[in-house]
């Protein structure tokens, strides 16, 4: 973990300086489990970060956790390193989909890393949630709600199990026949009734998967979905910057050795090569996953080119009550978020 942390670290340094105007005002420290990694090293990598960017008071510093790899300890140190915002996988609060899911926390670790996020000062916590995964019932979903709401996180992400070739679950439902995949249908029916429990309880659903207490709406993934620029530090981490796409390598091995002779890890094969319409198909497909959807004239700035020439408006008649053009915002409608892949497909 040390040796990885250093490896981080000595990226960072390769980095820092290279956009001396740019203001930092969100860290995100996720993908895989960050929180495996000793206090100690995450404090050194934060101090990095911190050396090598100007990064604003009022950042927006998040780092995800899972519930079995947390203590006081590690909450201490992450509040004093500048971290501000948690992000907890608690996925559920049954223990029977915990167990069918493979996480290695139960409910009571759950319960115990909020609390303890909560002691060491944080003011700022998200929760994820999964549904409609098998043998998951509305009443087991309904409960992991309920249990989630009381604890009053001020962000919630709800994801739907989406069972891929390769895995385990695919195994299980499709080869094996042990498991019975859960129904569009019932998949919906759980969405809407988190959503309506959530709005309920005083969240506000601003993005197709996330809900949060007003204010508390994640800085981060807000630029992804808004096409704001950004710098993956890692391997395979992906950046978005001066309009130019790349991706770190994936291997390891590859990583480490790019880093050893102190050149950032980015291979030639590893720039993506957008064109022009592809740029504008990724700002109207994310934008979309916004509540509030994004705005004809920011398109405009952005690309110099009038929305209504490049995509035919009677896209917004074909998807009558599904996709919604008004006071200079195109949105997804409720009824559109639930076949917001199909209408999004439009852009691409």
């Amino acid at each position: 973990m040390t040796e990885y942390a250093n490896a981080l670290i000595r990226e960072i340094n390769l980095w820092g300086g290279r956009w001396p105007y740019r203001v930092v005002d969100s860290i995100y420290i996720g993908g895989g489990t960050p929180s495996l990694i000793p206090a100690k090293d995450m404090n050194r990598i934060m101090r990095a970060l911190y050396d090598n960017f100007a990064i604003d008071e009022n950042a927006e510093i998040t780092i995800e956790v899972n519930p079995a790899t947390v203590s006081d300890e590690k909450f201490r140190t992450y509040r004093e390193s500048g971290i501000n915002r948690i992000s907890i996988g608690v996925q559920s609060f049954d223990n029977s989909v915990l167990r069918l899911l493979g996480r290695i926390h139960d409910k009571n670790d759950a319960l115990t890393a909020v609390r303890m996020a909560k002691k060491a000062g944080f003011e700022n916590i998200s929760v994820d949630l999964m549904f409609a995964i098998p043998g998951q019932t509305m009443k087991m979903w309904k409960d992991t709600v309920r249990q989630c709401i009381f604890l009053r996180p001020q962000h919630i992400s709800l994801y739907s199990l989406t069972v891929e070739e390769g895995t385990k679950f695919y195994q299980m439902i499709y080869e094996d026949k042990i498991l019975q995949e859960t129904s569009d249908e019932k998949d919906r029916e759980m969405y809407h009734e988190a959503i309506w429990m959530l709005n309920n309880a005083g969240y506000n659903r601003y993005e197709i998967s996330n809900v949060a207490i007003p204010g508390y709406e994640s800085k981060h993934n807000l630029k992804y979905w808004s096409y704001k620029e950004y710098l993956g530090i890692g391997p395979g981490a992906s950046s978005f910057i001066d309009g130019k796409r790349f991706k770190n390598f994936d291997k390891m091995k590859m990583y480490l050795e790019s880093i050893k002779h102190n050149e950032v890890p980015v291979g030639e094969a590893n720039v993506e090569d957008y064109t022009l319409r592809d740029e504008m198909g990724v700002y109207a497909f994310t934008g979309l996953r916004k509540s509030e959807g994004f705005n004809i004239d920011d398109f405009e700035k952005t690309f110099e080119y009038d929305f209504f020439d490049v995509y035919d408006p009677a896209m917004i008649e074909k998807y009558r009550g599904l996709l919604v053009f008004e006071n200079g915002n195109l949105r997804l409608t409720d009824e559109g978020m639930d076949v917001s892949n199909q209408v999004m497909a439009e852009f691409v």
